[in-house]
């Protein structure tokens, strides 16, 4: 006969589950706070070799591991090689840097290892890896082969830098992401030399297998003048911080909308800060505001048209608002990293989510109407999958020719090196 004890005891099994096997683990919610970014271009692109690096007992596992460090030196020989080769200005042996992946598979296999043998590798997998959400993608709950997965983006995101910023191919939006200089010439080889050299003078306090890598790559990135990921950040205590605090007090119900997302519409002209119609964007914008249909004016939008423009569409955005509209600061958040549409829409998603925004509660696009129709069309929808593989929100109902309304989704944290001026 079973006991009261019993009893309770299948009741608790029966709402909780079996318990999970090594490497399985309970759904985890992304924290619904910023990140703390220390180096925000690392950090948004590279978070898992950011929190290995800050982690010693993490990094001494790893630096523990044959394999790795076998790695290790491969790739600072290949380091010191295309240092010694581009002397005379051509740095073509810079690609053997990359990660082949045969040897992104073989990380991946030390990693699952080290996952389930290592206590502190599992807790930083299955803790501030899984709660900071920038890997979700990938997150079936299994945590060796998330781990693994989180690598594989590591990886091929350094990769793309070498390919990108330091061979001169190109990425997925040349026309605005490309390189800086003309990869074929001397002075760029000449310059890819000397950063070759200043990398290997940090090769001794860097003993991790992927150090010497990620150095170079970053190092090009900022060769280029591309550190448009860590511009304004963080941004909860500079450009969006009057409206990062009042979010927190917020009665959102006095509101039909959460918030009114204005994406850039960025001038194609030099030396012009906002294109006439980004203005009459916010104009209509501000008239929805003005209505009270939400209590915060998103503005979206990079350094983006012209490629390498000393302007930031969101910034600008943000200065119209206060300057032309007298809109209050507390009242305005800047995403000042989007380049595309596609994510426009995403940042605004995370901005909402981490922020603390009701995530179930619609908000309000108001835009021009090609943008709107655009957005509100089946090649959008086509654009995000093939790009992000996910849909960063829902488009619930066209309001006006300028207005959709559309619900935020928590896929849109996913980060992707692959794009390291807005992952």
């Amino acid at each position: 006969m079973k006991t009261l004890l019993d009893l309770r005891l299948l009741i608790l099994a029966a709402i909780v589950g079996p318990s999970p096997a090594l490497g399985q683990t309970a759904v985890v919610v992304p924290e619904r706070t910023p990140l703390v970014l220390r180096s925000p271009v690392q950090d948004k692109n590279f978070y898992l070799l950011s929190l290995i690096e800050r982690d010693t007992r993490v990094s001494e596992a790893l630096m523990r591991s044959e394999p790795l460090r076998k790695l290790r030196e491969a790739k600072v020989d290949a380091l010191k090689q295309a240092f010694e080769k581009s002397l005379g200005g051509d740095a073509r042996e810079i690609a053997n840097l990359m990660f082949s992946e045969e040897e992104i598979r073989q990380v991946g296999a030390v990693l699952t290892d080290l996952y389930r043998t290592q206590p502190a590798v599992r807790r930083l997998t299955d803790e501030p890896l899984r709660r900071c959400g920038l890997y979700r993608k990938h997150d079936d709950g299994n945590g060796a082969t998330f781990l693994a997965a989180a690598w594989g983006d590591c990886a091929r995101g350094i990769n793309n830098l070498i390919s990108v910023y330091g061979l001169g191919n190109n990425g997925r939006s040349p026309q605005i992401d490309s390189i800086s200089y003309d990869a074929k010439s001397f002075l760029y080889g000449a310059l890819l030399h000397n950063i070759l050299g200043a990398e290997q003078e940090t090769l001794p306090k860097r003993p991790l297998f992927f150090q010497a890598v990620l150095g170079f790559g970053l190092a090009l990135l900022d060769a280029n003048r591309r550190d448009e990921a860590g511009r304004f950040e963080p941004l909860e205590k500079g450009e969006n911080r009057a409206a990062f605090r009042r979010a927190a007090t917020l009665d959102w119900s006095k509101y039909p909308y959460t918030v009114i997302v204005v994406p850039g519409y960025g001038p194609e002209e030099p030396g012009v800060r906002l294109s006439p119609i980004a203005k009459l964007a916010l104009t209509l914008a501000v008239r929805r505001f003005r209505e009270g249909k939400a209590p915060f004016l998103l503005v979206s939008g990079g350094y983006v048209h012209p490629k390498q423009t000393p302007y930031c569409e969101a910034y600008e955005m943000k200065q119209a608002l206060l300057k032309d509209f007298s809109i209050p600061e507390n009242a305005i958040l800047i995403d000042p990293h989007a380049r595309h549409t596609t994510t426009n829409l995403r940042n605004a998603a995370r901005l909402m989510y981490r922020y603390g925004f009701p995530f179930d509660r619609p908000g309000l696009i108001t835009t021009n109407t090609y943008q709107s129709a655009d957005i509100a069309g089946e090649g959008f929808f086509r654009r995000c999958q093939n790009i992000f593989g996910y849909q960063p929100h829902k488009t619930l109902k066209r309001l006006s020719p300028f207005d959709l309304e559309f619900l935020p989704q928590i896929d849109s944290l996913y980060a992707d090196p692959i794009d390291p001026l807005d992952p």
